[in-house]
């Protein structure tokens, strides 16, 4: 029981030090006893309101709203969170890269992230993070603006570019640096090359 009462308080004090909306993972705190004892614990100060359980293994230490009560991060805090942590690079893909641009007002219940870290699912409330592995040439484009809209014109296909589509995503390829595109465009698919260099010289 003394056991468990010291992983309780170390386990505490970390996460007391720590700011409000921060993740936590049950495997961060590995070095501090086994698995059982952690789960135990989490659980503990999950019903004591010092955190949130957000999916298995993953918890949140909550910010607080007067009027609202519990405020939660977005999909894509998470998602970053997860990559910083397991020090990998993610990038939105498909249907969320239609959102993040305001191409679609449809929020994804799936939202899909290419990786170069490990594949898996992670379920959050009714929405889903899918982390999809992928080779590292998918990263070749290391701006994060342009990596979208090119995942964007991907998911519209090119014989879905309505001029509803060219126009909207129009306003975040102007936003994008020359340099950038000089540099990067070549990496994507050649009739992308074409239909970004056309909207960004009109």
């Amino acid at each position: 029981m003394y056991v468990l009462e010291s992983v309780v308080n170390k386990i505490k004090e970390k996460i007391i030090k720590s700011g409000r909306g921060g993740l936590f993972f049950a495997d961060d705190f590995a070095r501090l006893g086994t698995s059982a004892n952690i789960r135990k614990v989490l659980s503990r100060l999950e019903k004591d309101n010092l955190l949130v359980r957000l999916a298995q293994g993953i918890y949140l230490k909550p910010k607080q709203d007067p009027l609202l009560g519990v405020v939660y991060p977005n999909i894509e805090e998470i998602a970053n969170q997860i990559a910083n942590r397991d020090k990998a690079r993610i990038a939105p893909t498909g249907v969320l890269a239609l959102y993040l641009l305001g191409l679609t007002t449809q929020v994804p219940l799936k939202a899909v992230y290419l990786t170069d870290g490990s594949q898996r699912d992670i379920k959050i409330g009714k929405r889903t993070i899918k982390f999809k592995h992928t080779v590292p040439k998918s990263f070749a484009i290391k701006d994060g603006l342009l990596h979208l809209v090119v995942s964007a014109f991907k998911e519209q296909g090119q014989e879905g570019l309505s001029e509803e589509f060219l126009s909207t995503v129009k306003h975040s390829v102007k936003k994008i640096e020359k340099q950038v595109l000089d540099s990067q465009l070549k990496y994507a698919p050649v009739w992308i090359q074409k239909e970004i260099n056309k909207l960004y010289q009109s």
